[in-house]
Order: C-alpha cells, then structure tokens, then sequence
C-alpha cells in the first residue's frame, strides 16, 4: 500500500469530522464563542504531523500556544504550514459537511458546535491519542486571538 492510499484511508470525511469535532469541544472548553472560522484548516496540518500530535497529545489545559511553537524542533514544520493547509483544504472542507450533517454547527466569522464531545471516551487507543491531541490544540488556540495566531505562524493560505 502506497502512503497515498494509507493517508486516504487516515483522512477520510467521516474520521477527519470527529477530528475537527474534538478540536472544536477543546476550543469550547476555554472559549465558549468558538474559533475564527478560518482557523479550523490549521487542525489536519497539526495532526498529520505525527511528531506535532505527540507533543499536542501531552498537553495540558494550561498549556500556552507560545510555548508549544518555541522549540526549534518544529521549524521545519512551521516553514511548510501554509503548503500543508492548502494540501488539506479539501478535505477539511468535506469533513465540516460530515460534521455539519452530525452536529449543528454554528457558522459566521467564528465557528462553534452545539454539542461538544470528550475524546475520555473513545475505546480505541489509537483514535483516542489522536482525539486528545486535537482537542488539547482546541484548548491552545481558544485562548489565543485569531490575529496573533496568523501572526505567529505566519500564515498566507487561510
């Protein structure tokens, strides 16, 4: 099987829906308005990165976004963020239709689900880590401004 085939599989609308689910339930948990809308092509960027989603996955809710992107370690995925959301732009939009069609969705400048969902309970160990590391970059971002959030990662493709 080609890594093509197998990142398919990965990022199919219906897995990649309860992604951004779970980033969205950890936004909410810290800031009840949402995220800017923009925001939510930054989530499968971060997570497909398996090195960025161990180090999300070890978060706390008092961890800080400056923090997480201070270490050098991730320059190299900082220099390819804006390749990697337009890479996956397309299928963020396809899983905010899954979503959309599951949950209702609240969507103007900022976008915020009616219902929440906690990644505790998820049987499967290895959607769990995933889950968990998507809603901890929820709670990171929720905190931050949107504005010094673009700044930061110097942002073009949103």
């Amino acid at each position: 099987m080609k890594a093509s085939d197998i990142e398919r599989l990965t990022f199919t609308p219906f897995h990649t829906s309860k992604i951004l689910h779970h980033f969205l339930s950890g936004i909410n948990s810290v800031n009840k308005n949402g995220i800017k809308t923009e925001l939510i092509y930054l989530v499968l960027s971060f997570i497909h990165s398996e090195k960025i989603q161990k180090k999300l996955e070890n978060l706390n809710k008092t961890s800080k976004f400056n923090n997480f992107i201070d270490n050098p370690e991730f320059d190299v995925f900082f220099n390819d963020i804006n390749d990697n959301i337009l890479k996956f732009r397309r299928t963020t939009n396809n899983a905010i239709i899954v979503l959309s069609n599951d949950v209702k969705l609240n969507i103007d400048k900022f976008i915020n689900p009616e219902i929440t969902i906690d990644y505790k309970t998820e049987k499967d160990n290895y959607l769990k880590r995933i889950y968990k590391s998507a809603f901890n970059l929820g709670v990171i971002l929720g905190k931050e401004d949107y504005i010094s959030v673009i700044k930061k990662l110097r942002l073009t493709e949103i």
